[in-house]
């Protein structure tokens, strides 16, 4: 061959190798801004359009053109893994989607094509059609049609949006995968041809994507949650979070927030460019905003008549929305919690439409502030997309004239992160404003910042432990402080700050002191006292406070009016060292280190009311930063007067209200009760004389005022109340004396005595109030008027106090009684509060005192109490509810918990747990108190780690009684927990403060925050159950009508557990209980709806080999140690797989097969294979059948409609309990499609999932395939009809063997039989339990005692061997064998069984008293007192067992006679041991619950035991006259050799000669051979048994001989994997189910009536 030749043939070859590589060549699009551009498409009237793309994003624009922007386009992109093609030819917009989870990483083929007006969109293979409106169909003119744009649009349309035809294009996320394969005609009069690239953007070739590796692998630039793109250059980074930008994410972005005024706002007008509107299935708004004013409008968006109006109206948050024909309003306002504080709110509206038919949508829509607050509604009407073609943010020209208008004005504030999303499209507008974007108009002068200051925002004061710590008020010489406030409250401190210089310190204070306000200035040499105001100031009004101070002068101007002041002494400069307090000082600061002079701190009296402007020095303090980040619970931002607090009469048991600061003071002092609304039982403590409180209260406590409370209750003189100091003989004493109440206050050397009150010794309570200011002295006992006098008391008229002795004077530490005139008290006193320290309840809450006769002395702290609390007698609830289900809660606003903490409540449940309060907080501080196992557990964490306290009852607490809990924190580092009498402490090593937010949840939190929950709280549901009295620092709310987060499933009052009834659910449903109601779990009856009386989704299966398989998702696939199967079905084929459950990773697999018309259930969970099957009824019937599978570890049960339980309990060796990696469920056929299903399958539930309602849904997880097909008639599942199973037909005409059982087999749950009505079927002998009974087996021989030889006996007559069979006597004839019998064993009984389980020990152990019979004798019957059971087959049927003690008798009466229902036990005893190697047993009890047996007397008290002689003689159980007359087959048993196999005697006796004569004749052995196959055809032919399989004979094969009905073997080792049944071969039967060559030797029968139900033995 030439040279040239070779060119040439190289030249073609290369040709033709580009030509096949550029066929298949693909462009990826994967940066932020990608795009191709392609020559236009000449779409004309007919034009096609396609291409191939794949990638791993939902959403995503995928395609765009149209005619250079008027009308027409053709939109392709991607939404939430749909293909949705939107176009529109002149007639109005059309939208097709086509196709679900394409974002799977495969390549999808998709062709648009066009036939005048008709438009098709085809997704591998799925196609869709629809017509568009109108008479002119061309798509624009091909000379100003737009390029073909691929991946997204190139950034100049931004400066250009009126030459899009849909304008909204350009704000589309772009696409990111591959794409080729790119078809249609691109010139006028030319076919389609595939096409090149034009212009591309940031594209790179898929043949040489990965030549170089993956550039994000090798290096991740991305910061801030940046996500990296690989690309041709190297790695780019998209910035997702919107609050950063750069290459790398690395910079803080510009924030995305502006000012409004009232007269600027933002919008867009897709209508004035003759863009279409934004369209879509949902859409979202979202923003932040901050404001003063209680009314603006935030956000507007809408359509022709369409609209979705969003505004604050009156300090809530307001939505108004029409959409079709139907209109919706909501409004967010919670109680006591308003939006226009100036504080940031954010603010969240969904809606989403689904179509219900082809004319009705359903449109839901919810709106939620701050993640909390929130509301839901929906909208019906005759529409299918949502549309938005103008919006305006902040306002309009004309607000009051946009539809659904509310308020009428412009927002005023700030607004940031301004978003409206519609399906992909997402929009920040003040992005878009700042950056130019020709979408959004800007009217006015909008400043792109928040510049409104907070300073001059007003804080509110909720407590009187509210405060907030400031820097220190730097004014040494000079300095100014103003501030304006507002309160209706007359005492309070307002500003604190002291300085530490000894011997005495500077201070600074304001307080308000009875209306007025004063100011005190010391500036080391002498301290000044100055009333600032003329008339009082707690008036609710605002006022106005100015300080200037320059050395020792100053002037203090209140509301106008100045009061000049000169600080005494030489001093001049004012040196403050600690902070400056706000609002008080709260519980923490010891009122030891505050000057006496200074009332309202001695007396703990914070400020309560509003604070604004405060400046210090001309510098101005922002009070609500500060209060954000210190104690935001108490002390909250803005200023607002509520209604009058006393007007609903909040105060109980006789307590008078007085309008506190937006709060009722409940004065309780009157009454027994206290906490704040004067609900609770006050704590109670009695001292007989000897007993006392004490509390130190640390040296040099000097006080120039004190006010005290105290309630007593006494028949006799005694001393009440004495002060002690260490260094002085100052004191204070009260007393009853003469009957009546003496004050004596001691001050220097001068002493002053009031007398008030008369016949106080009444044995009655009374109540004593006495307060000291100064000189000034008053005493009340009662409501009678007070006693005043004023008298100058020592210098300076202060007070030295070191203790308080209350009830009697004692030595602190000898605990000897000191010097008194007084004798000690005897009675009950309650109450104490000494300068507003509770110290009654102080000792009750640190658990000082005794509860017990021996008055045990306990000292905690400060504190010493040797008296006795007095337990009330009951518990007075009020303002109860009842939380009617676990996901019931409710929200309360923040908890008050700084800095100590005060929650008491009642509650009474049944439930174990259930979470009972959560407080999130900031960072890891939270605090929560849940019910766990039945106890009360409160956590927290104040940063430093997680706390635990418990309860230590003995009792659990759902007893479905009231119980109280006290939650305290006391001092900064003790907290307490106290549930009824239990006290438990915690000490913590620091005093840190607990910083909450968000809200307070009560009785549960929403579903998704459990999995959220930090860790130590172990709750994952909510409290089901009552709640009642419960009380919160200064409140006691109601959980009904202060939630700031409601719940209509809170129910007023405690409404009392309502109990599940035996008939509460239909078809063996489960009854739930809950607290007040209960749920029917429906998963095991193939039935739903509320009751379980409901039919569910049902599939039909035609010859045709139809499957349903259900794929479980990548983050479900799971391994489980428990499962639950349950269906209905209807089949007429007797073989099948109906259910197949297979591993993603191992050979664990389930299958429910149909075998022989005999249901079957195989598992292997990796202990090999288990089967299960119930052979008392064929299914092949073509009547409904529910079969429930349950598998628990290793052990299972298996039930079939109403029949037995039947459980498998595997043993020995070590047991697989997990089945790993659950992945697809196969329904209609088993493994490859083998053995396909035929007929109805309905209801089928797998762990929960209910895989046909799924498949009717169009789950994508579910896959529908063959013949298959959704059954829309009604099945007929009738129940009664279902348990009537046709007679055996042996015994010929006239001959009856139905078997019929009392209602415990019937599916009555009724504990009176009585009370169950038996099902109507037509004729008195229809069956009520299902028992198919074909003719019965001839048993094989047994051997003789000793006989090891092999040698079979004749075996014994029917009536010989066992009682029941023909007779209804009291005598039983026994067989001649080495036996003695002492009761019976059920192997086969329809009756309710009672569940049987024991381990292979339990029959190692011979009974006590058992005797031994002679060979060939007849033994009598005995009972036995102890038993053990040796299960007889894998799958066995344990009938129902009574006990009672049997007579001695050798005959029986012929003649028929009623019995009793007396309950019996009966105890059969054989000499020797059997252990099984899988004892399977049966109950009719629920399948749901596999009992374990822990208590070994339990069982043995309960079973009966079987001994045997040796391996070889397994010998069943006999009937005893009295155990009903139920129904017992004799059974033979072969053993089992270690190798799990199933031998039968015969064959053993066969291996055994062949061994012994090996060696001898051929001859020989074929005579052997030909004896043995004679044997072997002698018994029952009426089945087979092929033994190179496992398997060995049913339970119940001598009544279902011929059905060839047979059990699996129980070590299963050796089964096929798929557990199916093979080579059980029936062999042809005559009329009377025999074999021809078999005679049957008869069988006599004879009913036998008793109580009036018919029994036929067999």
């Amino acid at each position: 061959m030439s040279s040239e030749h070779v060119t040439t043939m190289r030249y073609i070859l290369f040709c033709l190798l580009s030509l096949s590589f550029n066929r298949n060549l693909a462009f990826v699009l994967d940066k932020q801004n990608p795009y191709s551009q392609f020559r236009k498409w000449n779409v004309g009237l007919n034009g096609t359009l396609e291409l191939e793309f794949k990638t791993d994003q939902p959403n995503g624009l995928l395609l765009y053109t149209d005619d250079g922007g008027t009308y027409d386009f053709f939109e392709l992109k991607l939404v939430n893994g749909a293909l949705r093609l939107r176009y529109n030819l002149g007639g109005g917009a059309q939208i097709i989607t086509v196709g679900n989870n394409l974002n799977d990483g495969h390549w999808h083929k998709v062709q648009v094509a066009r036939r005048d007006e008709h438009t098709t969109l085809t997704v591998d293979g799925a196609t869709l059609t629809k017509t568009s409106r109108g008479k002119e169909f061309v798509f624009g003119k091909f000379n100003t049609n737009s390029d073909v744009f691929v991946g997204g649009i190139p950034p100049s349309y931004n400066s250009k949006l009126t030459t899009l035809a849909l304008p909204s294009v350009i704000f589309e996320p772009k696409f990111r995968g591959s794409v080729r394969n790119l078809v249609y005609s691109d010139l006028p009069g030319q076919p389609p041809r595939r096409q090149e690239l034009r212009h591309s953007r940031d594209l790179k070739s898929s043949r040489n994507s990965n030549a170089s590796g993956d550039a994000c692998e090798r290096r991740d630039p991305c910061q801030h949650g940046g996500v990296c793109i690989s690309t041709d250059d190297g790695p780019i980074c998209e910035c997702r979070d919107g609050d950063y930008e750069g290459a790398f994410c690395e910079r803080d972005k510009a924030p995305s927030e502006a000012t409004f005024r009232g007269a600027e706002f933002l919008s867009y007008d897709l209508t004035q460019t003759g863009g279409e509107p934004i369209v879509s299935t949902q859409d979202a708004i979202s923003l932040y905003f901050k404001t003063r004013q209680p009314n603006g409008l935030l956000f507007y968006t809408g359509h022709e008549a369409d609209y979705l109006n969003l505004a604050v109206r009156d300090g809530g948050v307001s939505l108004t929305m029409g959409l079709g024909n139907g209109k919706q309003e909501m409004h967010i306002k919670p109680a006591k919690t308003r939006f226009d504080d100036h504080q940031w709110h954010k603010l969240t509206v969904h809606r989403r439409i689904q179509e219900i038919t082809p004319f009705t949508s359903f449109c839901r829509v919810s709106a939620v502030v701050d993640d909390v607050y929130s509301d839901h509604s929906h909208v019906a009407g005759s529409f299918t997309m949502l549309a938005s073609s103008r919006a305006h943010v902040g306002g309009s020209l004309n607000a009051r004239a946009l539809p659904g208008a509310r308020v009428h004005t412009n927002f005023i504030g700030c607004l940031k992160k301004v978003e409206f999303s519609a399906d992909t499209l997402r929009l920040n507008l003040i992005d878009l404003a700042r950056t130019g974007s020709k979408l959004i108009t800007v009217t006015g002068r909008l400043e792109y910042a928040c510049t409104a200051t907070d300073s001059a925002d007003p804080v509110t004061f909720t407590t009187r432990d509210a405060h907030l710590i400031l820097p220190k008020w730097e004014a040494v010489k000079t300095g100014t402080i103003s501030f304006k406030f507002r309160t209706n409250e007359p005492n309070g401190l307002v500003l604190f700050n002291m300085g530490a210089k000894p011997p005495r310190a500077d201070l600074f204070a304001v307080e308000i002191l009875n209306g007025y306000i004063y100011v005190h200035i010391d500036l080391g040499s002498g301290g000044v006292r100055v009333r600032a105001s003329r008339r009082r100031v707690d008036d609710s009004h605002w006022h106005d406070f100015l300080l200037r101070r320059s050395g020792r002068d100053g002037r203090v101007t209140v509301d106008g009016a100045n009061a000049e002041f000169k600080t005494p002494g030489e001093s001049n400069q004012l040196e403050l060292d600690g902070p400056l307090f706000v609002g008080g000082l709260g519980s923490e600061y010891s009122a030891s280190r505050t000057p006496p002079a200074l009332w309202t701190a001695a007396l703990r009296q914070g400020f309560v009311g509003c604070i604004r402007d405060l400046v210090l020095n001309g510098k101005p303090q922002d009070l609500t930063a500060f209060a954000r980040q210190q104690d935001s619970a108490s002390v909250r931002p803005a200023c607002h007067v509520l209604m009058k607090q006393c007007v609903s009469s909040p105060c109980q048991h006789g307590g008078s209200c007085s309008e506190g600061w937006n709060r009722p003071l409940c004065d309780c002092s009157m009454t027994n009760y206290g906490g704040p609304t004067c609900g609770r039982e006050a704590p109670t403590i009695f001292l007989n004389g000897s007993q006392h409180l004490t509390a130190a209260l640390g040296p040099e406590h000097i006080t120039q005022t004190e006010e005290l409370l105290l309630r007593f209750r006494t028949s006799r003189a005694g001393l009440l109340l004495r002060t002690a100091s260490e260094h002085s003989a100052d004191r204070i004493e009260l007393a009853v004396a003469a009957g009546r109440v003496r004050a004596s206050v001691r001050l220097g050397d001068r002493e002053k005595n009031l007398l008030a009150g008369t016949n106080v010794a009444d044995d009655n309570w009374h109540t004593v109030r006495f307060s000291r200011r100064a000189s000034n002295l008053k005493l009340q006992v009662d409501g009678a008027q007070a006693v005043r006098a004023e008298t100058i008391l020592g210098k300076a008229s202060t007070l030295e106090i070191s203790t308080l002795h209350l009830g009697g004077l004692f030595h602190p530490e000898e605990e000897i009684q000191m010097t008194s005139t007084l004798p000690n008290f005897v009675g009950y006193l309650q109450k104490f509060v000494f300068n507003g320290i509770r110290y009654i309840d102080m000792a009750k809450t640190l658990g000082v005192g005794s509860n017990d006769e021996t008055n045990n002395i306990y000292d905690t702290s400060n504190l010493i109490f040797t008296g006795k609390f007095v337990k009330p007698d009951s518990l007075d609830v009020y303002k109860s509810v009842t939380f009617k289900s676990k996901h019931t809660y409710v929200g309360l606003p923040l908890l008050k918990a700084y800095a100590n903490t005060y929650l008491d409540f009642y509650f009474r449940t049944t439930e174990m747990d259930g979470l009972l309060f959560y407080n999130g907080g900031k960072k890891q501080d939270f605090i929560a108190i849940e019910l766990v196992n039945g106890h009360i557990h409160c956590v927290f964490n104040l940063g430093d780690g997680v706390v635990t306290m418990k309860d230590k009852l003995k009792n659990f607490l759902n007893d479905n009684r009231w119980h109280a809990v006290s939650v305290r924190r006391p001092t900064p580092k003790i907290h307490t927990l106290q549930v009824d009498d239990d006290l438990e402490m915690h000490t913590t090593s620091s005093n840190l403060m607990l910083e909450l937010d968000s809200v307070l949840y009560v009785g549960g939190v929403p579903k998704d925050m459990y999995t959220a929950l930090p860790v130590g709280v172990l709750s994952r549901q909510g409290f089901e159950g009552c709640m009642s009295s419960l009380d919160l620092p200064g409140e006691s709310p109601s959980l009904m009508e202060d939630a700031v987060v409601p719940s209509s499933s809170l129910g007023s009052g405690c409404e009392g557990p309502t109990k599940c009834t035996h008939n509460a659910c239909a078809n063996k449903g489960v009854c739930v209980q809950q607290w007040n109601t209960y749920v029917c779990d429906c998963d095991l009856t193939s039935f739903t709806g509320p009751t379980c009386y409901d039919e569910s989704i049902a599939y039909e299966f035609g010859p045709g080999k139809g499957t349903i398989t259900y794929t479980f998702p990548t983050d479900s696939v799971a391994d489980t140690e428990t499962d639950k199967v349950a269906l209905g079905f209807v089949t007429s084929k007797a073989d099948a797989v109906l259910l197949r459950i297979e591993s993603s990773n191992t050979q664990d697999y389930m299958q429910m097969e149909i075998i022989r018309g005999n249901l079957f259930m195989v598992y292997n969970v990796g202990g090999g294979d288990h089967p299960l099957g119930d052979e008392t009824a064929r299914v092949d019937d073509g009547a409904y059948h529910v079969a429930r599978f349950t598998r628990n570890g290793s052990r299972a049960s298996l039930q079939l409609d109403n029949y037995a339980v039947i459980i498998r309990h595997p043993q020995g060796g070590q047991q697989s309990t997990i089945f790993n990696g659950m992945s697809t469920v196969t329904v209609g056929g088993g493994a490859g499609g083998a053995r396909t299903f035929s007929g109805v399958l309905a209801g089928l539930v797998l762990d929960g999932v209910r895989v046909l309602d799924l498949a009717a849904a169009a789950d994508p997880a579910v896959s529908v395939r063959g013949d298959a097909r959704r059954a829309h008639t009604p099945l007929d599942r009738d129940i009664n009809r279902m348990q009537q199973t046709p007679p055996s037909g042996y015994g010929g005409p006239g001959v009856l063997d139905e078997l019929v059982y009392s209602g415990a087999g019937s599916g009555c749950r009724d504990d009176d039989e009585d009370a169950c009505v038996l099902p109507d079927a037509g004729s008195g002998d229809d069956l009520i339990t299902p028992v198919y009974v074909p003719s019965t087996r001839r048993p094989p021989s047994r051997l003789h005692k000793g006989d090891t030889s092999g040698k079979l006996m004749k075996p014994c007559d029917d009536e010989d061997c066992i009682e029941g069979s023909g007779s209804n006597i009291d005598e039983i004839t026994e067989p001649e064998h080495p036996m003695t019998t002492s009761g019976a064993s059920s192997t086969h009984s329809m009756t309710s069984p009672t569940v049987i389980i024991v381990s292979t020990e339990h029959v190692d152990k011979s009974l006590e008293g058992s005797t031994d019979g002679s060979t060939g004798a007849s033994e009598t019957t005995k009972s036995s007192t102890d038993g053990h059971t040796l299960p007889d087959h894998d799958n066995m049927h344990a009938g129902t067992v009574d006990s009672a003690t049997t007579p001695e008798r050798r005959t029986t009466p012929t003649d028929d006679h009623s019995h009793t229902r007396t309950s019996y036990h009966f105890t059969p005893t054989l000499t020797g041991r059997h252990i099984p190697d899988e004892p399977t047993h049966t109950t009719e009890e629920d399948s749901n619950h596999i009992p374990e047996y822990e208590d070994k007397n339990e069982i043995e008290a309960r079973t009966p035991t079987y001994e045997t002689e040796s391996e070889q003689d397994r010998i069943p159980g006999r009937v005893h006259p009295e155990y009903n007359g139920y129904d017992v087959t004799p059974k033979w048993y072969h053993p089992k050799t270690t190798d799990n196999r199933v031998v039968p005697p015969e064959s053993e006796f066969f291996a055994t000669i062949v061994g012994i004569v090996a060696s001898v004749l051929i001859a020989i052995i074929l005579i052997v051979i030909i004896v043995l196959k004679y044997i072997v055809f002698k018994f029952d032919p009426s089945y087979k048994v092929t033994e190179d399989k496992n398997y060995q004979q049913g339970a119940s094969a001598a009544l279902l001989g011929n059905q060839a009905h047979s059990s699996y073997q129980s070590g299963a080792s050796s089964a096929p994997t798929g557990g199916a049944v093979r080579n059980l071969q029936p062999l042809p039967l005559n009329r009377n189910g025999t074999a021809p060559s078999a005679p049957l030797a008869p069988i006599p029968t004879q009913p036998v009536k008793r109580d009036g139900i018919k029994e036929w033995y067999v």
